[in-house]
């Protein structure tokens, strides 16, 4: 059985739960926090319990995991593997990307590299995962910089990836294979 708690100094992840509600709707509920993601801001605290519903029903088929992040004691933000595919008819894929974001007071203090390294480790050494991907907005930079603190490789940038707010937007993509990531 697998520990999902997960613990580094002053860093700690637990599971998502269906009273989260509170802790996450300052922060899911803030447009500056959401521009960059792929979600509009919530309108509704309903919106937030469908999200943690919808969370908790993807962790229990094995497509997600979703991870409160706490700094100090206190909720700071998210980190999510999602997309989990072990297989697809005959073929193994053992893969997964990653998914996260955090409070603007949390950031610039390495709660992100802290929690990243920590699901990497679960996923690589723990679940025995096979490759991660991530990729970000081209003009998020401090995202861009999460993903190579934690070793990811660049794949490709991709013109137009989606359309939000009316506009069409670019995207970096990266990958980190457990070869990679288990002999450092």
């Amino acid at each position: 059985m697998i520990n999902y708690e997960l613990t580094s100094g002053d860093i700690h992840l637990r599971l998502i739960r269906p009273e989260d509600v509170d802790l996450l709707w300052p922060y899911v509920s803030n447009p500056e926090i959401s521009k960059d993601m792929s979600w509009e801001a919530h309108k509704t605290l309903d919106q937030t319990a469908e999200f943690i519903t919808n969370a908790i029903a993807s962790f229990n088929s094995g497509k997600s995991i979703t991870w409160c992040v706490f700094y100090k004691g206190t909720f700071a933000g998210i980190f999510s593997l999602i997309s989990i595919l072990r297989t697809h008819r005959a073929l193994t894929y053992d893969r997964a990307e990653l998914a996260y974001w955090l409070g603007p007071e949390f950031q610039g203090k390495g709660i992100m590299t802290a929690a990243g390294t920590l699901v990497l480790d679960l996923a690589f050494n723990v679940m025995k995962l096979n490759k991660l991907l991530v990729g970000h907005h081209t003009v998020n930079d401090k995202s861009k910089g999460l993903i190579l603190r934690l070793g990811f490789n660049p794949l490709y940038r991709e013109e137009q990836v989606f359309k939000k707010h009316g506009e069409w937007v670019d995207c970096e993509f990266y990958e980190l294979k457990s070869k990679d990531y288990l002999k450092n």
